[in-house]
């Protein structure tokens, strides 16, 4: 499937908010921060938020720095950086990339990460889902909308998320916290 269709599947599952929050531009050190054209469309129907009170998406220029990919991508490298990933190495090394090559779109209440490959066309990276503590992880070749969207409607399933998840109703919020 497509991005343009999965996110009109995904908008039917779980409209938008009629505002989404802002997101700016913002650059790595060494430039700017390749994003699928397929995220920025998702970014630019919802905005940064929490799918079903679990699954945060991030964008470039966040207001918040906790949903900034910019700044979770730096933190994701450097806690990944020298240490023994016994399963994601395997994953990485399949696809013949470091840490280093991981661009963290997105997360979990639980600490479990949602990264893209990023070898290649962005808009052919593919997501790996690594659970809090790099313990397992599981590859999706779809972006990071139709990764979004399977969870949502049940279509991917991640072993290590909560059998809760995701309600027959999904919901999106700019803070479900707030």
């Amino acid at each position: 499937m497509n991005s343009d269709e999965a996110l009109s599947r995904l908008t039917l599952l779980c409209p938008p908010p009629s505002h989404p929050s802002p997101a700016g531009e913002a650059e790595f050190e060494s430039g700017a921060l390749p994003v699928p054209a397929s995220h920025r469309r998702l970014i630019a129907s919802y905005g940064t938020g929490c799918f079903d009170e679990f699954m945060w998406v991030f964008a470039e220029g966040a207001p918040n720095a906790q949903l900034d990919i910019v700044e979770r991508t730096r933190l994701m490298r450097a806690n990944l950086r020298g240490k023994a990933l016994h399963e994601l190495n395997h994953v990485l090394g399949e696809f013949r990339v470091g840490p280093d090559d991981l661009v963290q779109w997105g997360g979990t209440d639980n600490g479990d990460t949602l990264a893209w490959i990023a070898k290649g066309d962005p808009d052919d990276w593919p997501t790996v889902i690594i659970q809090a503590g790099q313990l397992r992880a599981v590859v999706n070749s779809g972006s990071s909308t139709a990764t979004v969207l399977g969870l949502l409607d049940g279509s991917l399933r991640v072993p290590f998320f909560p059998a809760d998840f995701p309600d027959v109703r999904p919901e999106f919020s700019a803070n479900p916290y707030a």
